[in-house]
């Protein structure tokens, strides 16, 4: 691979990186609207076939191990979607209820009906 194509590889994958950074810290300042929230995380699969495509090829044609860079890359882009996805889809925890019983234990009589 020559320099020039190499070079653009790597920037290619330096920018879908800091697209990723600035969309992680968009999400740690906090106080987003939930359209805002949206619109960012249909980008998400785009950022990663950018930074997928040229980390690829370059790890194809390239001696150089470019492993730990993939793997720096893919965890922080897993920790932006999973942060995503509490914002957009919150688990909801059911009320608890103390008065909730068995049916058994509702009467002190025990004759079956």
């Amino acid at each position: 691979m020559d320099a020039v194509h190499r070079a653009r590889l790597t920037k290619q994958r330096s920018v879908a990186r800091g697209i990723l950074t600035r969309i992680q810290s968009f999400l740690e300042a906090g106080e987003q609207k939930i359209n805002d929230i949206q619109v960012r995380f249909n980008k998400l699969p785009d950022i990663f076939k950018r930074y997928d495509t040229a980390q690829s090829e370059l790890e194809l044609s390239d001696d150089t191990d470019h492993t730990s860079d993939r793997e720096d890359f893919v965890n922080q882009y897993y920790q932006v979607e999973a942060k995503f996805n509490e914002l957009l889809h919150p688990v909801v925890e059911p009320p608890c209820s103390s008065q909730s019983t068995p049916r058994s234990s509702l009467s002190g009589n025990s004759t079956i009906l």
